[in-house]
């Protein structure tokens, strides 16, 4: 069960609802419960408590400022609480000690009433800043009361007022029910909380397209000619894995069905050659004559078949390549030993390289046999007294070059599918070019064939000059 619930980390599904329940509780504290939390609350306190509570508040934040910075600090009576207060209370009374510096607009009767003016003098007699004195005196009146506050340290902190009768409230913030502070609290945020989901919901379906499309480009990148790749399930959506282990279930089943035609077709050429050749020499034997003749030259044809089946079927099933070898070289040699094949044929083979040496990855043999094909084919379709030009480029590009009929509406890439035929190919069984591709690509390179300008055709093969690692 808790494999199962961990596995679900990786749906889509979960991870946007998992992200959305964050974002809202954090939206719901951030935007509702902490804004109702600092809205003001109805509460049954009189107007007169509020007045008083303000006027003390307003008194001590004085006194701290005229103590720290008394000359930034303005005077009690220009506080606009204070003001009010003496327009509605014409017999209010206030002063406020700070050191030795009074303030307000009457006498300290209560300082004296109390003997505070004794417990100053004993104060500071004792001459020591740790000892503190602080009194707090009320005296209570018809619904209101007269209040003095003591406090003193190093220097004296005190003020009395006297005569407060009618209450004065100054921006008083207007009582909201639940339903309204709900509103006001929720209402102005709700755009840029159905923002932030939306935005969850957008990059998390980013995220995980950006992973389907990194598998769609893998899944592009695999050689049918090697699917022992398969595609990763690791970093995938829960919803896509099913997709992805249906795909590799398809590309094995395709692998293993190649590989039993592969072998077939492999097994099938071994099986041949023998029985070729033992018919071959039974022919040998045979009183001369056409009718011998023409026999030999069907079973050439039946073994040159096999042993391109067996080529086909050898490069199919390497995997890497091993050593180096110089292109230049190997396409001299080429030219050099079909010379005698195009002279039969009154075709003239010309060569030329970019460059004398050009060395690369790969297996000479093969890479010899590529170029024989591609010349081969080219000789058999150039007409009488014409030129097949081999060239060799400096990126690896061996491209062959006949004066034939040319290629014509034929689809140029079906041409390297084996035992497909050109409809003017007078010989072969399709397979010369089909090898060619197989060994190019194992080279990590590519074949192409198109229409040569001014007639004839020009196929290519180009080896890759990376050094294999």
């Amino acid at each position: 069960m808790l494999r199962r619930i961990w596995s679900w980390r990786r749906s889509m599904f979960a991870q946007m609802a998992l992200l959305t329940m964050l974002f809202l509780g954090w939206g719901l504290y951030v935007f509702v419960f902490r804004p109702i939390a600092d809205l003001p609350i109805a509460t049954e306190r009189s107007p007169a408590q509020t007045t008083e509570d303000r006027l003390r508040s307003v008194l001590h934040r004085f006194m701290v400022a005229k103590r720290d910075k008394p000359a930034e600090t303005p005077d009690i009576d220009e506080d606009p609480l204070i003001r009010a207060i003496e327009a509605r209370n014409p017999g209010f009374r206030l002063y406020v000690r700070v050191g030795d510096r009074a303030f307000g607009n009457g006498p300290p009767v209560l300082f004296r009433q109390f003997g505070l003016d004794r417990l100053e003098r004993v104060q500071r007699e004792l001459a020591d800043p740790a000892s503190c004195s602080q009194v707090n005196k009320v005296v209570p009146r018809a619904g209101y009361d007269d209040y003095a506050d003591f406090y003193m340290c190093d220097r004296l902190s005190y003020f009395e007022y006297r005569g407060l009768r009618r209450p004065v409230v100054l921006n008083q913030p207007e009582v909201l029910g639940a339903k309204s502070k709900w509103f006001s609290a929720f209402s102005g945020n709700f755009l840029l909380a159905a923002g932030g989901v939306f935005l969850i919901f957008a990059l998390i379906f980013t995220l995980h397209m950006l992973s389907i499309r990194r598998i769609a480009r893998l899944a592009r990148s695999i050689d049918p000619q090697r699917l022992d790749a398969k595609l990763p399930e690791k970093g995938v959506a829960t919803e896509i894995v099913p997709l992805v282990r249906a795909v590799n279930h398809l590309i094995g089943q395709v692998e293993a069905s190649q590989r039993r035609a592969t072998f077939f077709l492999s097994a099938a050429a071994h099986e041949m050659r023998t029985p070729l050749t033992v018919l071959r020499t039974r022919l040998e034997l045979m009183e001369e004559g056409a009718q011998k003749d023409k026999l030999i030259g069907d079973v050439r044809r039946l073994t040159r078949l096999v042993d391109q089946l067996l080529t086909l079927m050898s490069i199919g099933n390497r995997r890497d390549i091993t050593g180096f070898t110089d292109l230049v070289a190997v396409g001299r040699k080429v030219v050099a030993d079909l010379a005698v094949l195009a002279a039969r044929n009154e075709v003239t083979l010309a060569f030329d390289a970019a460059s004398p040496m050009l060395e690369i990855a790969g297996d000479a043999a093969l890479i010899r046999s590529a170029i024989s094909n591609l010349v081969d084919n080219a000789i058999s379709f150039a007409p009488p007294g014409t030129r097949v030009e081999v060239r060799i480029e400096g990126d690896g590009c061996v491209s062959v070059r006949d004066h034939g009929p040319g290629l014509g509406d034929v689809d140029t890439e079906s041409l390297f599918e084996p035992f497909v035929r050109p409809v003017s190919n007078r010989r072969g069984y399709g397979l010369g070019l089909a090898i060619v591709q197989a060994i190019v690509r194992l080279h990590g390179g590519h074949a192409a064939a198109a229409n040569a300008p001014g007639g004839g055709a020009v196929f290519t093969a180009t080896f890759s000059t990376q050094p294999a690692f």
